[in-house]
């Protein structure tokens, strides 16, 4: 037992110490006091079985990890993943950020025109200003279609995004030249050219998948 106590002691101290945590900082984040965190890392005292399951999962290792003696070259590896974890944490934040800003840049370049066409045309224009909204779908969707697949590299969700943006943009066309035009133009036919696209995007995407 005594054995069993010095080698979970070891393995906490080191793993606390490859953390850059002293024992104070490493009680207050698995909730226990420094004191008891002393005693097994002397190897006076051994943590329960509840207690160790905590450690593992703080430190990221398993409970049988903290049962086997280590040496130092597993302890660094240990806290090499840790670290590459973390550093892919922060990729994949920032990429859902810079996906987010340019959402947000859309939507802001959609308000600027609506206002300043509201402005300088009056509010007599209003549906003519209105438009300038539903071509901010197709615009976002391109956009959207393009980071996901870059960043995230999701078939799926690239093969939606550009289904949208197909449709989107034909309806915008539609609804610009044969509704608020000046001179409206019955072209709604055009909307049958989304079809045969949406069914490429589709064959595409299954082609994809099964390879």
């Amino acid at each position: 037992m005594n054995n069993l106590a010095s080698i979970i002691g070891k393995n906490v101290a080191a793993l606390r110490k490859a953390r850059g945590l002293t024992q104070q900082e490493l009680a207050e984040k698995i909730h226990y006091s420094d004191k008891s965190i002393s005693k097994w890392e002397l190897g006076y005292a051994a943590p329960s079985v509840d207690i160790l399951i905590d450690i593992a999962r703080f430190f990221g290792v398993t409970v049988d990890y903290l049962l086997t003696e280590q040496n130092e070259e597993s302890i660094n590896e240990v806290t090499v993943n840790e670290e590459a974890q973390k550093e892919k944490k922060r990729q994949e934040t920032n990429k859902a950020l810079i996906l987010s800003m340019t959402m947000t840049f859309v939507v802001l370049v959609a308000f600027s025109i609506y206002f300043s066409d509201y402005i300088f045309q009056g509010s007599e224009h209003w549906i003519r200003n209105l438009i300038v909204f539903l071509w901010m779908v197709p615009a976002g969707a391109f956009l959207a279609a393009f980071e996901v697949w870059k960043f995230f590299h999701n078939r799926v969700a690239v093969i939606v995004l550009l289904s949208l943006f197909v449709w989107s943009l034909l309806i915008s066309f539609c609804v610009q030249f044969g509704f608020v035009n000046e001179k409206p133009e019955q072209i709604w036919f055009i909307l049958s050219v989304g079809a045969p696209i949406q069914i490429i995007l589709i064959l595409i995407a299954n082609y994809k998948l099964r390879k």
